[in-house]
């Protein structure tokens, strides 16, 4: 068995490079599709599933952690059953994921599908990186990098208009169809080109099932703290507080034993990917675009729809049409970065659209146009994270590119904090929009008295209108309950105000920063 594994190469030849690229295109769609679909119907799978957000928060949880101990499991199973095992199994294992998903009617199944899907899918994009390096140095390898790039923008673009479109015109279970067919193509094209041949054993990366236990742990308790003290941390604030301590004590002892052990053939070679200074300072970069990416995925389709009051399928159609600018910035990072390397400009322009992506949405009434305003704002924020993780990426890795190795670790801790940050900035962003929401709806509920000329000749001429319907009593209910929902959406609105304008003010702390370094690489 081992002698006919053993016949296929390492590298694709000629005639299935192509494949190779549609493996990664598929990948990094898929991974995409799932993350930013789930993320922007969390509100309607909510509903449709009978889900509180406690509960969603647990299954949000859940999948992060899952996610960062298979995405450090990576290499230590390719190293074992070879590159095209290791995708199929993934895939088949995420196939099974959805599935469940898609015949989930509570809960509990809906858990366990999401939590298999991590288990398949967490590793897609670290994968799908490392399958670039099975292509010839050159042109062909440069061309595998955009096809990289373009699947995750196409991915984060398409997720938004999918699952609203799917929501509004079918069901909601056609999100996981749509995956389990991607997944198929996927399989397909992987049998055809992917190596199979297992590493030697001398050069085998080694594992320990405590320090997975660890990572596990931690991760789990740290998210999930993060996630429900959301809806917990003022009631139990000692319980939470608890919960998170013993989360990250797990964790550092996890990357402390990591470091430690680095003469043994880790499952992470920790020590020599963090001695090189560009990927620690690349690590930074991305925790930060991560993080932002996060929060702003629950920020912005909260403001629109119960701030502006905007529809869920109309915020679906144009958060994805905005996020298209991406390819846009896809094709022209990719354009001037070979015959322009130096970062420090390209660092400058991220941060400039993230600041002006902050300033205009701080600036948004309850007037502001959709097309012409919001759009704009919306691309802005498309093109951050391009020239800011584009940049980082190429740079980051520079010096680890030539040892598959340390870039394989390297990948799949990127990959793992991408997990962290997405996960902490959804669960920072959930916490941030409940106490500014609350603290402006405070303030605004106080002028609600019957001493307050403005309140009362608002309510006068709001039961005016009613009363043409129906008697004065009820007229006069009624005006209060819209008054009532008018404070809601405002105190939403004024919250993510508030985000916005901390967003405007990181973007112009991170240009600052970038401006004056005398020497950036």
């Amino acid at each position: 068995m081992i002698k006919r594994i053993a016949q296929h190469r390492y590298v694709p030849d000629l005639s299935h490079e192509w494949l190779v690229k549609a493996t990664i295109f598929l990948l990094m769609l898929v991974n995409f599709l799932q993350v930013g679909m789930i993320a922007f119907a969390a509100s309607p799978l909510m509903g449709e599933l009978g889900v509180s957000p406690q509960e969603y928060s647990l299954s949000t949880a859940a999948y992060a952690a899952v996610a960062v101990v298979t995405i450090s499991k990576q290499r230590w199973l390719v190293e074992r059953i070879g590159w095209r095992n290791y995708i199929h199994a993934s895939l088949l294992i995420f196939f099974l994921g959805c599935l469940l998903c898609y015949n989930s009617t509570d809960f509990t199944s809906f858990l366990i599908g999401h939590v298999t899907m991590g288990f398949g899918g967490a590793a897609f994009m670290a994968g799908a990186r490392i399958l670039v390096t099975l292509l010839p140095a050159g042109m062909s390898r440069f061309q595998g990098v955009k096809i990289y790039a373009y699947g995750l923008t196409i991915g984060m673009a398409l997720s938004p208009f999918l699952a609203a479109r799917l929501f509004i015109d079918a069901s909601w279970n056609g999100l996981f169809l749509i995956l389990m067919g991607l997944c198929v193509l996927a399989a397909i094209c992987a049998y055809f080109c992917l190596p199979g041949i297992p590493s030697k054993e001398e050069v085998r990366s080694q594992s320990h099932p405590y320090f997975l236990m660890a990572l596990a742990t931690g991760s789990f308790l740290t998210l999930y703290a993060l996630d429900s003290g959301s809806y917990e941390f003022y009631s139990n604030t000692v319980l939470v507080s608890v919960i998170l301590l013993l989360g990250l004590t797990s964790i550092y002892y996890f990357i402390r034993s990591m470091i430690r052990h680095h003469h043994r053939s880790p499952l992470l070679s920790m020590k020599r990917i963090f001695n090189s200074k560009k990927y620690r300072s690349g690590i930074l970069v991305f925790f930060i675009c991560y993080l932002i990416m996060g929060s702003n995925s629950y920020f912005l389709p909260q403001i629109l729809e119960k701030g502006l009051g905007f529809g869920w399928g109309t915020v679906g159609n144009y958060y994805g049409l905005g996020l298209t600018s991406m390819m846009f910035g896809v094709w022209l990072h990719m354009k001037l970065f070979p015959k322009m390397p130096n970062g420090k400009k390209y660092f400058l322009v991220g941060f400039f659209c993230i600041s002006s992506y902050g300033l205009m949405m701080a600036n948004v009434s309850s007037s502001t146009d959709l097309q012409t305003y919001i759009l704009p704002a919306i691309m802005l924020y498309g093109l951050f994270g391009i020239f800011l993780q584009g940049t980082a990426a190429a740079k980051s890795f520079s010096e680890l590119e030539h040892d598959s190795t340390m870039f394989s670790h390297a990948q799949q801790f990127k990959n793992m904090v991408s997990q962290i940050g997405q996960s902490m900035g959804v669960a920072l962003a959930s916490i941030g929009l409940q106490w500014r929401t609350t603290v402006h709806y405070d303030v605004l509920n106080n002028h609600v008295a019957s001493n307050d000329p403005i309140y009362q000749k608002t309510l006068a001429q709001v039961a005016a209108q009613y009363a043409k319907h129906a008697d004065t009593v009820s007229a006069q209910k009624m005006a209060f309950s819209w008054i009532q929902s008018l404070l809601s959406q405002q105190s939403t609105l004024l919250a993510g105000i508030d985000y916005f304008t901390l967003l405007f003010f990181v973007g112009i702390i991170g240009f600052v920063v970038m401006l004056i370094q005398k020497r950036l690489n």
